[in-house]
């Protein structure tokens, strides 16, 4: 075994100063080449394969649990569909709102609700505040003009 791959490495070897090589340095070039590209090309479409197994199994879990979402989903809303008579809840009214202004709001609702079709609830009726001051909005209007 250490005569083949002594002999191997020595037919091989390219002498730098030689102009002629002849028929053995050039095939042992030219197969070495060879064979490394095929080795290259098996351990490419070894790392491609698994990485396709990994993905596959990743992609059938997602779907299996998608699967029993869907089934979860499905039993609560038949579970849903038969809901105890429940009374209304009653809206929570910020401090400073006056009755009259809840009044209108739910009638305005109630009117919203006949008109499409469907019941909507009141849950909470609550002061709006500004999100930005005023010199903060002028700046970012001052700044956004178009050109």
């Amino acid at each position: 075994m250490g005569n083949l791959w002594s002999s191997f490495i020595t037919a091989a070897t390219i002498d730098p100063n030689k102009k002629d090589l002849n028929a053995g340095t050039v095939s042992s070039v030219v197969i070495t080449g060879i064979v490394v590209v095929f080795i290259g090309l098996i351990l490419l479409i070894l790392c491609v394969s698994i990485y396709g197994a990994i993905f596959s199994a990743a992609a059938k879990k997602k779907a299996a649990k998608a699967e029993a979402e869907k089934k979860a989903a499905e039993q609560s809303k038949e579970a849903a569909a038969k809901p105890a008579a429940s009374p209304e809840p009653e809206p929570l009214i910020e401090d400073g709102i006056e009755e009259e202004t809840v009044a209108v709001i739910m009638a305005a609702i109630a009117a919203m609700s006949a008109s499409a079709g469907k019941k909507l609830v009141l849950k909470s009726v609550k002061t709006s505040r500004p999100q930005r001051s005023a010199w903060s909005s002028a700046g970012i209007a001052e700044n956004t003009r178009p050109f």
